[in-house]
């Protein structure tokens, strides 16, 4: 049986590993400096299956070593963004240790597909590359993934409908400048232009844009972790089944939508490898404008943290 390693036991490695022994994933090995954390997570969860009736293979460690020989290797762990805070702030702690872990699992786990939900996910995504070394199509964010989920629950929530019947996709970077790909929300395949008045329409694209910072408002301290952590377990789970589905992804560009050394989410068929290839859509004149701008907030951004993303377009 193939074998997920997550390093970080908090809200959202456990949740992911949650989500995954309900899939019926993978093996899933939890990691954490904590001592006893991650052991207490796996037994939590294994005393979970009998009800939630999954049989799957949890075990936790303190010690990175676990995760050796993994298939895919899950980055949870690192400081959550405070409410008010800036994403450079938040880069400049979360990236000494994203850069450390990635040299552990360079050695201990080659061959993997990582996948990285650590906060800021495309700045951190952009590094973790770089310190890997691997193919760029396994190193993937959930950033599109998750904010296309929140698209399809404000969608279904404001046509009464089942979130289920709701399709949508979100690209660009994760943060306020992500740009909704409109022709892609339909519900039952009726394009959604049709069914909310422009109006409406824009609301939820701006709700989409700033559900991550809501959740940060009403909680005052804990960021999401059911929904990414779910996006993680969905994306893990397209690259054990080697799916061939088509995820929007954070990934290194290398020259597609005009962009090169910088990290965003954009259509990519996710199977086996990780993304097997970027997908390029035609954008509208106001959906480019909106990628362009975000791509070159994002880039600034990775400038003002010291971690420059290269020659640019």
């Amino acid at each position: 049986m193939k074998r997920i390693g997550i390093i970080g036991s908090g809200n959202v490695g456990a949740n992911s590993a949650f989500f995954m022994a309900e899939n019926g994933t993978a093996t899933v090995t939890l990691v954490d400096i904590r001592e006893g954390l991650s052991e207490g997570k796996a037994l939590d969860l294994l005393e979970a299956g009998p009800i939630r009736r999954y049989d799957t293979g949890i075990r936790g460690s303190a010690d990175i070593t676990a995760i050796r020989g993994s298939d895919i290797v899950v980055l949870a762990a690192g400081r959550v963004r405070s409410p008010g805070e800036g994403r450079e702030a938040l880069y400049r702690d979360n990236a000494p240790l994203v850069g450390e872990l990635c040299g552990e699992i360079r050695a201990l786990a080659p061959g993997a597909v990582v996948i990285n939900v650590v906060e800021p996910v495309d700045m951190l995504t952009l590094l973790a590359g770089r310190v890997l070394g691997f193919d760029r199509g396994r190193v993937l964010g959930v950033g599109g993934l998750l904010s296309s989920t929140r698209l399809r629950h404000l969608v279904s929530r404001a046509l009464g409908v089942s979130p289920r019947e709701v399709t949508g996709m979100v690209i660009g970077p994760h943060r306020p400048g992500m740009v909704v790909l409109e022709d892609t929300v339909r519900v039952s395949g009726v394009p959604v232009a049709q069914l909310l008045e422009p109006e409406a329409l824009c609301a939820i694209v701006e709700e989409t844009r700033r559900a991550g910072d809501t959740i940060l408002e009403l909680s005052e301290r804990s960021t999401a972790y059911y929904a990414p952590s779910a996006a993680v377990a969905a994306l893990a789970r397209a690259v054990i089944r080697d799916a061939r589905t088509i995820l929007p992804v954070s990934m290194r560009l290398d020259g597609e939508y005009g962009l090169r050394d910088i990290a965003l989410s954009v259509p990519a068929r996710i199977g086996a490898g990780g993304a097997e290839s970027v997908i390029e859509v035609a954008l509208g004149g106001r959906e480019e404008k909106e990628f362009r701008d975000a791509a070159g907030d994002l880039r600034r951004s990775l400038e003002r943290a010291g971690a420059g993303a290269g020659p640019g377009e």
